[in-house]
């Protein structure tokens, strides 16, 4: 069982699909409601150079309805919707299109675990997620729980796309994250020092069965060379670039399915010097290539 709480139905018509084209997909952890709004003004500036057409935020804490839909407006997109619960750190979508059908929903468990925002923009099903950050064994009845709706929607051949932060880590990083000495010492004391930490599945290997399970379901990992997304260098600006690429690790993902409409997809992992001011995390973009519905196309 898993409890729903329905939003809102935006349109009485049904989803909104995209005619042609390619459409930009962003997911960006905005680090605690933009640093406490601080960084509100620089990071919009930054967002609306990259001209997305739909964004996934995580972190939106202190960021109401209103806010958010002023916000997206500066970067081009007159929908937006955010996860309706009090305190946290919600997620948020916007885009340029119609956001139709949201639905929030949470594992039914009796534990603090964290739910999924799940709405239809351009004829796309989106799962805006932030899963725990602190122990993988609550990530995995997270991801499950996302995992069972993305499935019959796969199933039938809709697309899909599974965005955020996902705090965890894919099989394929597993290789190189074993290479990265002080990462792997820095989650060895937080398992020792703080009560409920859990990242290693066995000793001195990182969990990656959340990643797994929702590869499992039939989204695919585009990334060809993925890079890191976690962290930047806004807490340690002056840290040898060496010494942050050691910790640099990726929990930040666009997992996708895509149906019909669309023939290919590409990943993209921006970096430049003000995304290093802006967040903790970096972006992940994704570009769909679309079919036309214009048949002289």
């Amino acid at each position: 069982m898993v409890r729903i709480a329905i939003i809102c139905f935006l349109a009485a018509f049904a989803c909104a699909t995209v005619s042609a084209g390619q459409l930009r997909v962003m997911t960006y952890n905005i680090w605690v409601g933009f640093n406490n709004k601080q960084n509100l003004t620089d990071t919009a500036k930054w967002i609306s150079e990259q001209n997305a057409d739909v964004l996934a935020l995580q972190e939106l804490r202190g960021i109401s309805l209103e806010k958010l839909k002023s916000a997206a407006k500066t970067w081009g997109h007159p929908y937006a919707v955010i996860y309706n619960r009090k305190g946290g750190y919600p997620q948020g979508l916007t885009s340029k299109a119609p956001i139709e059908n949201v639905v929030q929903f949470e594992p039914d468990d009796p534990r603090n675990l964290r739910g999924t925002l799940h709405a239809q923009t351009s004829g796309i099903h989106f799962f805006v997620v932030h899963f725990d950050p602190h122990n993988y064994l609550k990530r995995q009845i997270e991801a499950d729980t996302v995992a069972s709706r993305v499935r019959p929607l796969i199933n039938a051949n809709e697309t899909v796309i599974v965005l955020g932060d996902f705090n965890a880590h894919a099989p394929t990083d597993l290789a190189q994250l074993l290479k990265q000495a002080p990462l792997l010492e820095k989650w060895k004391k937080k398992e020792t020092e703080k009560r409920g930490f859990r990242i290693f599945e066995e000793p001195g290997v990182p969990d990656t069965s959340v990643l797994a399970n929702l590869l499992g379901t039939g989204l695919t990992d585009r990334a060809e060379m993925p890079m890191g997304t976690f962290p930047t260098r806004i807490l340690a600006p002056s840290e040898p670039l060496q010494v942050h690429a050691q910790k640099l690790e990726r929990i930040d993902f666009i997992l996708s399915h895509l149906g019909k409409q669309w023939t290919a997809a590409a990943m993209n992992f921006p970096r430049d010097s003000i995304l290093d001011t802006l967040s903790d995390h970096y972006p992940v973009i994704m570009e769909l290539h679309g079919k036309s519905d214009n048949p002289s196309d």
